[in-house]
């Protein structure tokens, strides 16, 4: 792995702009692997500290920050871990190692995100990475196991975030792909897949691969076993699915389709359903009793210190060492309440918010994409899958929709130029 990283840098040195780019949808894989054993700090981590140290050599930053859309929420949560590591536990490389990969590296992939062709290499990349997991994933489903991950973890190369899931659920062995757990395969393919969709609609001349990886990208979610990717799957498909039914096109081919999967999938659905009401009996998995014995857990810990919380990874170093009723911490309200308290809690919120506003800025539906993500990380755990990644993806959208209306409104002066053009003709032939 050492070699890895030093072959990265040297690469960044000549290609900073393309090795920027490239580990956006690598660094998903990458965060599985720690650089020396027994280390929390990932390959990932490393590659990000490495372009953060060449950021002002290679790029003017500070005009960037002017225009960065997340540049409030990363103060925010800059400050929430400065008045924790000062007024409770300190943690210092810890906090800055992570800060840096989830708040940094987004703004230095908008240091580099100038141009249309930066913009189709970043999602090119993310189109490469997730046809491999999806094909794979077909693979897993096939096989009904997971050779890749657990080869990885028979040789000890990943880190413990890292589980092989074997268990079947809704009568499916739990999809993860090449991702740490099924979740956040599940919900990394939805939220990509809404992204891929945007881009999609605004071809000349559809693609039928990127059909093709659209609907499995929004198909294998399903395939994960997770209750918190089916909610966060259906509110990202809502915009998606209203805008294929409000169509008028192909009418008997869309009455069909839902006829044969209400025909087909009934049942399953039914499962599903069944499984939301009665929690407690339906499946396996996270229950309403135990997300309530979760919390209960939490609650002296979070009350200590309320506003700035107890410190980092405070919940998993200490909280599920004293209490293992805390399993895995099924909400990401858990773990910040109790490392980072109130402060850090207000701090998370105002990162979904800017999600929101920067994308209805420019589109009403972008605002499914934030209300995804905070549901699903208010009801699971999604590891190895941060706000970056999603931080990243909303800068290609912003940056597909700025371009889309500045070519619209290019077309539109040229129109009222020839009309005002043909006017005058007419004007001087009277």
């Amino acid at each position: 792995m050492q070699t890895a990283i030093v072959a990265y840098f040297v690469f960044a040195l000549f290609k900073y702009r393309i090795a920027v780019l490239l580990l956006a949808p690598l660094g998903l894989f990458l965060v599985e692997f720690p650089v020396m054993d027994g280390q929390v700090f990932s390959v990932f981590d490393v590659c990000c500290i490495g372009l953060t140290a060449l950021l002002p050599f290679k790029t003017n930053f500070i005009s960037k920050l002017k225009t960065y859309p997340f540049l409030v929420p990363s103060i925010c949560v800059l400050i929430s871990y400065c008045v924790t590591n000062v007024l409770a536990e300190a943690h210092w490389p810890s906090t800055i190692f992570v800060f840096n990969t989830i708040y940094v590296y987004p703004f230095i992939v908008w240091c580099v995100l100038d141009t249309k062709k930066d913009v189709k290499w970043l999602l090119g990349g993310f189109i490469a990475f997730f046809s491999f997991c999806a094909i794979y994933a077909l693979v897993e489903l096939a096989l009904d196991q997971n050779i890749i991950i657990e080869n990885l973890q028979m040789k000890y190369l990943v880190n413990e975030n890292v589980i092989n899931y074997t268990e079947v659920r809704f009568g499916f062995k739990r999809l993860q792909s090449i991702f740490c757990t099924p979740m956040s395969m599940g919900l990394a393919m939805s939220a990509f897949a809404y992204v891929l969709y945007e881009k999609y609609k605004t071809l000349v001349q559809k693609d039928f691969l990127m059909f093709c990886l659209i609907i499995l990208c929004f198909a294998l979610p399903w395939l994960s076993g997770a209750r918190s990717v089916f909610l966060a799957a259906i509110v990202i498909m809502f915009p998606v699915l209203r805008t294929i039914f409000k169509s008028g096109s192909f009418v008997l081919l869309k009455i069909a389709l839902v006829g044969g999967a209400i025909f087909w999938g009934g049942a399953w659905v039914m499962t599903l359903v069944d499984s939301f009401v009665h929690s407690d009996t339906a499946v396996t998995g996270s229950s309403l009793d135990m997300r309530l014995m979760q919390f209960a857990v939490i609650v002296p810990f979070f009350l200590n210190s309320p506003i700035w919380g107890n410190g980092y990874a405070y919940t998993w170093t200490f909280v599920k060492a004293v209490d293992k009723d805390l399993l895995g911490a099924e909400s990401i309200w858990l773990q910040v309440l109790v490392d980072f308290g109130i402060l850090g809690a207000i701090a998370y919120i105002v990162c979904i918010v800017s999600m929101y506003k920067n994308l209805t800025r420019y589109r009403k539906d972008g605002k499914f994409l934030p209300l995804a993500v905070i549901l699903g990380y208010t009801m699971s755990t999604f590891l190895g899958l941060e706000l970056n990644f999603f931080f990243i993806l909303c800068m290609i959208l912003i940056k597909n929709y700025q371009w889309e209306d500045e070519e619209r409104e290019a077309e539109k002066l040229e129109e009222e130029k020839s009309e005002e053009a043909s006017d005058k003709s007419l004007a001087k032939t009277n």
